[in-house]
């Protein structure tokens, strides 16, 4: 197999500096496979997008990271038109599950040469790309918490460790959507608006949720009253807390929030920059080309 032209991009902060010590146990790897791989540190977050988004097109871009990488990456290679592979070290991989890649970085490595490209949508909160939920109430002051858990909080258990903080300290508040033209008023907890639907390292906010259906998929929980909360949580991972009163769902290609106005809104756990008036939220249907292998099938 031909040399193919590999940049290894690295999110040096992802969980806790630990990466780093990742990125050369990757690099052999790939080489491995007869890959041609670069290796470049990101400075910040937009350092990876003007990376990603400056690469030649038959370029793979390799994200060693979390889910925030993932979409910072994500929205460069929209520019570029290279082929993206995410290749998990952060605390959640969310988006590698979403694509039912394995979570373990050496075997997606390890296969990736045998993978398949393929295509998947992305969501858009104006024109900044999301991969996998942007949440608005709870959600974002849950992720606010679960983003300075200390160290020795399990990548599993930060977002529980997150919401357990929040839920003691916010009320249901006004919350008014608009949906492909329809308006829908609650007073509620929280707005979660899904490509994936996946977040919080396994949950399944938006049960429904496809990359391929050029679709946002849209959770809310409604007026539910706080003793209740806490036993909703778990009902995430195996996503059947839709219940269609408490927590309803919804579906769409424009998605409009209303109210609350200037509410803190997460894109992927990254906070987003802040924003007066209506948020508008679309998709671009198999617009990321992604080489990920897809985890096999348990045997019977």
């Amino acid at each position: 197999m031909a040399a193919r032209r590999t940049l290894l991009v690295v999110n040096p902060a992802s969980r806790g500096g630990r990466t780093r010590a990742l990125v050369d146990p990757t690099r052999d790897i790939l080489r491995s496979h007869g890959w041609d791989v670069e290796v470049v540190v990101t400075e910040s977050a937009e350092h990876a997008t003007q990376v990603a988004a400056s690469v030649d097109p038959d370029t793979l871009v390799a994200a060693l990271g979390g889910d925030g990488l993932f979409a910072r990456v994500a929205a460069g290679v929209l520019t570029s038109g290279a082929l993206m592979a995410p290749l998990p070290a952060g605390r959640g991989a969310d988006f590698v599950r979403a694509l039912g890649a394995p979570r373990d970085l050496r075997e997606v490595a390890s296969r990736l040469p045998l993978a398949t490209e393929r295509r998947v949508d992305v969501g858009m909160s104006g024109d900044v790309p999301f991969l996998g939920v942007a949440t608005l109430g709870y959600d974002s002051l849950a992720n606010t918490y679960a983003n300075d858990a200390p160290s020795f909080v399990p990548g599993a258990l930060v977002y529980a460790y997150g919401g357990a903080r929040a839920l003691v300290r916010m009320d249901p508040h006004r919350i008014s959507l608009r949906i492909d033209g329809e308006t829908f008023d609650f007073t509620g907890w929280n707005v979660a608006i899904g490509n994936s639907g996946r977040y919080g390292a396994g949950m399944r906010v938006n049960p429904e949720a496809s990359m391929d259906d050029g679709l946002l998929d849209v959770t809310v929980v409604a007026d539910m009253p706080r003793h209740r909360y806490p036993a909703m949580l778990p009902k995430l991972y195996s996503g059947t807390h839709v219940d269609g009163r408490s927590v309803r769902a919804y579906r769409g290609a424009v998605v409009e929030v209303l109210e609350p106005t200037g509410a803190d809104l997460y894109l992927d756990g990254d906070l987003a920059a802040p924003a007066e008036g209506v948020r508008t939220f679309t998709v671009k249907p198999d617009a990321l080309r992604v080489l990920a292998p897809v985890s096999p099938a348990p045997s019977a």
